[in-house]
């Protein structure tokens, strides 16, 4: 049996709203090389919908959006809420379901590491990931790139890859930071875009500026400068990779406040300018 026709429920009650489900028919290429999506979706609900299933061989990624949903899955419940993640290995039992009105996108992917991706993010973090609010645009990516033929497969793939690389990286650190640390870097994931201060950063976690930067890097190896630049950096190559918009565009999006600051602070970190990196992306997957 087609892993749409075990995987798609159809007639689910509780649906208010939708958009989808978009379907995407990845190439042999993808499916042996890549991570590529499946089916995916974005819903408003609310109570009776509630969808329980006992096996499928694929992964599953939410964001929401709004309100709250409830999963039972490997023995744990929890409770997700606005800008929270959650990720499932459907080979596992799984249910979830709203008890109130809830907005959320949904998709299922497979391909690449993404067994050993989920295994991973299970064992360091469970498959709750709290506040991931810089991650919302590329669930809006993923619906965009559903519908495409396979010459999405390329561009798919980065984002999934940022997706799981992003969890990673944020739940592993969190076992290792402080509350306040920890709340300091969400912050900054938030507000990257924006031309902000370390001054107001440690404002927003009641410390001094001195203080607040020591601890920074005594817990995370990083001063909060270099991690709002690491933040910045890899939206830009993100950027360069997905997008046409030119250099300026993208430098001002990041709040380096000038293409040339963005070419200075890329090629110091990368050794290739910003135009040699985008035509070094597209040359490797056109």
């Amino acid at each position: 049996m087609d892993i749409r026709q075990q995987g798609v429920i159809r007639f689910e009650p509780g649906i208010i709203e939708k958009e989808g489900i978009y379907f995407h028919t990845a190439s042999a290429f993808a499916q042996q090389h890549l991570f590529y999506g499946l089916w995916g979706a974005r819903y408003l609900c609310s109570a009776p919908y509630s969808v329980r299933r006992k096996h499928l061989n694929a992964f599953l990624m939410f964001y929401i959006h709004s309100g709250e949903m409830q999963f039972t899955y490997r023995d744990q419940t929890f409770t997700a809420s606005a800008d929270d993640i959650v990720l499932i290995d459907c080979n596992f039992p799984h249910h979830y379901y709203t008890k109130r009105e809830a907005q959320f996108s949904w998709f299922h992917f497979h391909g690449n590491a993404s067994q050993a991706y989920c295994d991973l993010l299970w064992k360091n973090n469970g498959a709750l990931f709290s506040k991931q609010y810089g991650l919302e645009k590329d669930f809006q990516k993923i619906m965009q790139m559903l519908p495409l033929d396979a010459n999405a497969d390329d561009r798919m793939s980065v984002v999934i890859h940022h997706i799981l690389s992003s969890l990673n990286t944020q739940g592993h650190a969190a076992h290792n930071v402080s509350p306040q640390i920890q709340a300091a870097k969400d912050w900054m994931d938030e507000h990257f875009h924006e031309n902000i201060q370390i001054e107001e950063v440690a404002a927003q976690v009641s410390l001094s500026r001195f203080y607040f930067s020591r601890r920074f890097r005594e817990e995370t190896g990083l001063s909060p400068h270099e991690y709002l630049l690491n933040l910045r950096l890899s939206y830009a190559k993100l950027q360069l990779s997905e997008s046409d918009d030119s250099i300026e565009e993208i430098a001002y999006d990041c709040a380096f406040c000038s293409a040339s600051n963005l070419i200075r602070a890329f090629k110091k970190s990368t050794g290739l300018t910003p135009y040699q990196f985008r035509k070094t992306v597209f040359i490797t997957t056109h």
